[in-house]
């Protein structure tokens, strides 16, 4: 088992606390805090996943709606988008994630929840390097968390079709009332170490506010708007990679030091 401590001491805290209350913690607390392997936390959506939520699910409802209604997809997208946004800037970051309210909302019809998904269809949708990566994981003996800023109702159809559930124990979604880049949905995650994630103003800005370690993947250039509105764009990560197989010799190195 890899027990990566120095992920614990992090902006002058140890495992979240400070230098002072961590010296004041039982001395077997201490100890555990030190030996237990720090859990890494993955977004999903373009860190895992090639986004099956809107491939499989919003984005066929949006064009079948659009035959129905006798109006244009993107027109119906632009509106959630836009009611989305508005809702980030009122301060109510589960809502803006809440497509189903959002299309109630701003469109004044019902989307459903997604269907169980074919295993091929979403097959097709995952990165090639997150097999490999998985592995690592196990064989690491690091526990793993998914922090999404969508439902997790929305996400763990495509996640038990692939059969990730037991990989993936605990999810952590904007129902929890907060969303990337607020740090309070990290905290929801125990013994978090790191976060691994494609979106700089979601997933490190969120990792450095959390005070853990972030690794910004790299997979391609972020595309213009769909963040956070109220965030900056970009943010410091604590490492950077193009792909999911390059982490663990970042993390080799990095202990090593």
């Amino acid at each position: 088992m890899v027990t990566l401590c120095k992920l614990f001491v992090y902006n002058n805290k140890i495992g979240g606390y400070s230098p002072h209350d961590f010296r004041n913690l039982p001395s077997q607390r201490r100890t555990a805090i030190l030996n237990q392997p720090p859990t890494v936390s993955l977004d999903i959506d373009g860190t895992l996943l090639k986004n099956p939520y809107w491939r499989l699910h919003l984005q066929p409802w949006l064009e079948q709606t659009a035959r129905t209604e006798h109006v244009l997809a993107s027109s119906l997208w632009m509106a959630m988008q836009q009611e989305s946004e508005a809702r980030l800037r009122q301060g109510r970051p589960a809502a803006a994630y809440d497509w189903q309210d959002i299309a109630r909302k701003a469109l004044g019809l019902w989307l459903p929840d997604p269907a169980p998904a074919p295993r091929q269809a979403v097959l097709a949708l995952v990165y090639p390097d997150v097999w490999d990566f998985l592995v690592w994981l196990h064989q690491a003996g690091l526990p793993a968390a998914l922090v999404t800023n969508g439902w997790a109702k929305n996400q763990r159809p495509y996640l038990a079709s692939l059969g990730w559930e037991p990989l993936f124990p605990l999810m952590v979604g904007a129902e929890s009332g907060w969303a990337k880049p607020d740090p309070r949905i990290f905290s929801l995650v125990p013994s978090l170490g790191m976060h691994i994630g494609d979106r700089a103003a979601h997933d490190v800005l969120g990792a450095r506010r959390a005070g853990i370690r972030s690794v910004h993947l790299i997979r391609q250039a972020e595309p213009a708007g769909g963040g956070d509105v109220l965030s900056p764009s970009s943010a410091l990560p604590d490492f950077t990679a193009t792909s999911l197989q390059q982490v663990p010799e970042l993390l080799r190195r990095w202990q090593k030091g």
